[in-house]
């Protein structure tokens, strides 16, 4: 073999197959026993050795798909990465062709193997041996036969010998597919093994959904959620203990997270008999009783996974126990902060503005300043790491990464979110069913410390202006970032018509979009009618720590470094401001008619009434301007453009409002008496020459 065909073998061995001992690199699509048996063929590679060898390899049984592409020591010219990129395309087309037309024959295979097959008896070998009933399952040649569906159509079949000894037909599709035993009533089990399966009905009564294999777990409680939404789910676990990262384990507690569901464990006690990892092993060790009570027993998936370090939770409907920690047996433990009071580990952040505000450019400077360990707008230095992008709404090679080179990001060290996997065929990324895939991910790049998602609305599958259904999908990523130990932030808008209000309460959606973060910020603009930008970046809510202030920022375009003539927007960050969000914000969100004008002087001259006498307190003043009907966002324009000093009264005092000394209290006293709903006085008249009225106030 070539050295290029020997570094593809070891991809494919380092992606957990068994790759075949001679690799064709003639661009053919050509099958191989991933599994290492024989009769196996459900890996499949293609390898191109002309020109710069690159391929593909994958498993139809997992859906695995993965791109390969020697490593030549540079980067590859723009002609060559478009020729790479023709040859992937080529090769996905060519697998996609393939593995139609196998899964087309696999299926009238099995249907014609299914219906000349007969009905099994009760004294089947295997079904003496694990003491279960047929159900339903037909004999062929020996073998028990188990169709597989997807709730309707039949897509393949296992073979279960009288020793036990199983096999898949060969081309069939596994994923999604599974066999139903009873009709679901209230709850649906969902277990690995037919045996296994047939023992929790027969004890429990609950109608099961038989996976078949660890792997096909989440694909078939994927399937069933959506089939049953309201449905009570309990993955059952093959506790394999004995066996290096307990897969069982590992894949049940995937498949429950990922729909909602529960997981429930056999409990052997401390008599465990050897080799007993099944609800198959625990009915014929421990009697029906004993499976009952395990069923009983689902909990949410944390506490059994994480070895019970949180209360063991159960749904209605669902008998149980629950574990109580007390507070003398813990320790208390800090925030970590990615960003001191503004970007938290762990937590979920809400970046929302109106369009053009630039949240977007906002969040990828966050993720060059991550990436490179740079500096905070405050001036504080950040701990370097990787960051996730998935978004929606932008490409990332014509908008995302020349915004984040532009901005000196480490882009080895950012990772955007592609297509998702299932079936052996890409689809588009969907944060509502591609979590765990996705921490997985993570988990295998390591040490990521920032994960945007833009939109954040569509990490909700339902209704996103329902509060139920958006908590549900919003806590995947809270607990993505929790697992991480990762900052999540998403992206959002601010409803429309609804400037000078609470600017938690604008974030677009249901309010959970407001509840579920533990810090919002808030993003706006104005542009005045001498054309200067005024942009900022607030904190509108922190649940962890202080809110209010911010920063003032601006957006530029600048040119990609090694990159004539391209150019991208990028941060640059201002002066920090002090106060509350919803003040912060008026100032800034621009007027647009004359009875918006009109509002403002009226507020001008009302202000000029109210601190003529001296310092206000701040809640005085609001509760004054709605008495006199004046509206909020017209008080903080027009504070703006007085040049209202608003301070803190002392260490503990609140904020006080104070007027310019040279700011009089009528308009009489004063030779200009107009005030700009841009932020800044514009020029006032009564009758003389207009002049700065900067020289009035300062």
């Amino acid at each position: 073999m070539t050295p290029a065909a020997e570094q593809f073998r070891n991809a494919i061995r380092a992606a957990g197959l068994n790759p075949p001992d001679v690799i064709e690199a003639d661009g053919k699509l050509r099958r191989f026993p991933s599994n290492g048996k024989r009769h196996d063929d459900s890996g499949w590679y293609v390898l191109h050795g002309d020109g710069i060898p690159a391929g593909a390899f994958g498993d139809w049984r997992t859906g695995l798909s993965e791109t390969w592409r020697t490593d030549i020591g540079r980067r590859l010219s723009p002609q060559e990465e478009a020729a790479h990129r023709a040859r992937v395309e080529t090769m996905r087309r060519e697998r996609e062709v393939d593995d139609a037309k196998r899964k087309a024959e696999a299926r009238e295979k099995a249907a014609a193997i299914w219906h000349g097959a007969g009905a099994a008896p009760e004294d089947h070998t295997y079904l003496v041996k694990k003491a279960i009933k047929a159900h339903g399952v037909r004999v062929h040649e020996g073998a028990l036969v188990i169709p597989m569906r997807d709730g309707g159509e039949l897509h393949s079949l296992q073979f279960i010998g009288p020793d036990g000894d199983k096999r898949f037909l060969t081309g069939g599709r596994v994923s999604g597919c599974y066999f139903p035993i009873g009709k679901p009533d209230g709850a649906l089990c969902i277990a690995e093994g037919y045996a296994t399966g047939a023992s929790i009905h027969e004890a429990t009564g609950f109608a099961v959904a038989v996976a078949l294999n660890a792997g096909n777990l989440l694909p078939v409680a994927r399937t069933l959620r959506e089939k049953f939404p309201d449905m009570r789910l309990i993955v059952c676990v093959d506790d394999d203990h004995k066996t290096p990262g307990n897969p069982g384990m590992t894949k049940a507690t995937e498949a429950a997270r990922a729909v909602g569901g529960l997981l429930a464990m056999p409990d052997f006690g401390a008599d465990r008999p050897e080799g007993a990892t099944d609800f198959n092993d625990l009915h014929r060790a421990r009697g029906a009783e004993a499976v009952k009570r395990a069923i009983a027993n689902a909990a949410i998936p944390c506490v059994l996974a994480e070895g019970g370090s949180a209360a063991a939770l159960d749904y209605e409907g669902v008998a149980g126990t629950v574990t109580l920690i007390r507070g003398s047996d813990m320790e208390p433990e800090p925030i970590t902060w990615l960003w001191d009071g503004y970007l938290a580990t762990g937590k979920l952040h809400i970046i929302a503005g109106a369009p053009g505000a630039g949240k977007t450019t906002i969040a990828l400077a966050f993720a060059a300043t991550v990436t490179t360990g740079g500096r905070w707008p405050d001036g504080t230095r950040a701990d370097p790491g990787n960051a996730l992008i998935w978004s929606g709404e932008d490409d990332p090679r014509d908008t995302l990464l020349p915004r984040l080179l532009v901005m000196g990001a480490d882009v080895g060290k950012v990772y955007f979110v592609g297509d998702a996997i299932a079936d052996g065929k890409p689809r588009s990324f969907d944060p509502a069913r591609d979590m765990v895939a996705l921490e997985r991910e993570a988990e295998r790049i390591g040490n990521v410390r920032l994960v945007i998602v833009d939109p954040i609305v569509n990490a909700v599958a339902g209704d996103s202006h329902k509060n139920t259904e958006t908590r549900r999908a919003l806590q995947p990523v809270v607990d993505l970032a929790r697992r991480l130990k990762a900052a999540a932030l998403g992206v959002s808008h601010f409803s429309k018509n609804t400037s000078g209000r609470d600017p938690v309460e604008r974030v677009t959606g249901s309010i959970a979009f407001g509840a579920m973060p533990r810090i919002i910020f808030g993003a706006a603009k104005s542009t005045g009618e001498d054309g200067h930008t005024q942009r900022l970046l607030v904190r509108a809510k922190s649940n962890i720590g202080p809110d209010g202030g911010g920063f003032e920022y601006q957006l530029h375009q600048g040119e990609l470094p090694h990159h004539p003539g391209m150019t991208a927007s990028r941060v640059e960050w201002g002066k920090p401001l002090e106060g509350e969000a919803r003040d912060l914000l008026a100032t800034v969100e621009a007027v647009t008619d004359q009875d918006e004008r009109s509002a403002v002087e009226d507020a001008a001259g009302f202000l000029r009434e109210l601190l003529g006498d001296g310092p206000v307190p701040s809640k005085q003043v609001r509760a004054d301007a709605e008495g006199a009907g004046h509206s909020w966002a017209a008080i903080r324009r027009a504070q703006k453009g007085l040049g209202v000093d608003v301070v803190k009264a002392g260490l503990r005092g609140g904020w006080e409002w104070h007027l310019p000394s040279k700011v009089l209290k009528t308009p009489e006293d004063a030779q200009q008496n107009k005030v700009s709903i841009f932020g800044k006085l514009e020029h006032l008249r009564e009758g003389a020459a207009s002049h700065d009225v900067n020289a009035e106030i300062l």
